[in-house]
């Protein structure tokens, strides 16, 4: 009998719902990265409107099956403090399925606000809460740091500003990188996640 750990990668899968493009930019940089599967969370009436009033009538069926990954790589936005419907949607939907959950979103708090009311840390505890000990990770990459830095302050240029190849360069290309060398980081331990 052998007592040698079996260590394997992770075999993950990126989804994403992006309204404007910022998160959907990260996903598909995300999955090239650690060349994975991806694909898009497509509620059945994309309406924001609606969906920031309550009403919501579900997402479309993946094409991929998340109880066949060791990892779900959630992307997406938070809209006025909340983990908004399609991506809580999705959770509630496939907890069962899930073995790991890494949250990710490009949003407008920074680091300095991420615990206000409408930052990404109160959000992440809701995902934590939501998740339990299945949420690995929640990351955030401010479009603040895609900007000028004398304009990092200016709301309407951040709600005007994407992600793009033009302005991924920087603080926000570096904590890429090294959120990205974490995740590669990660393996699997004899059907445990465990780091390399």
């Amino acid at each position: 009998m052998s007592f040698a750990k079996k260590f394997t990668t992770m075999k993950s899968l990126v989804l994403y719902y992006s309204q404007k493009g910022s998160n959907r930019y990260l996903a598909e940089r995300i999955s090239r990265e650690l060349k994975c599967d991806i694909e898009p969370i497509q509620p059945i009436i994309d309406a924001p409107l609606l969906m920031m009033m309550g009403l919501y009538f579900g997402n479309k069926k993946l094409k991929h099956n998340p109880a066949n990954f060791d990892r779900i790589i959630l992307c997406g936005p938070i809209w006025t403090g909340q983990f908004i419907v399609p991506l809580r949607w999705f959770v509630k939907r496939y907890l069962n399925e899930i073995k790991q959950l890494v949250f990710v979103t490009c949003c407008g708090s920074g680091y300095e606000k991420k615990d206000e009311k409408f930052g990404h840390g109160l959000v992440f505890n809701k995902v934590r809460e939501l998740l339990g000990a299945k949420c690995s990770r929640c990351q955030a990459f401010p479009i603040g740091l895609a900007m000028p830095v004398n304009k990092k302050e200016d709301g309407e240029l951040m709600m005007k500003t994407h992600l793009n190849d033009g302005n991924f360069k920087g603080e926000i290309a570096e904590r890429f990188e090294v959120f990205v060398r974490e995740l590669e980081g990660s393996r699997v331990v004899n059907g445990s996640t465990a780091p390399a």
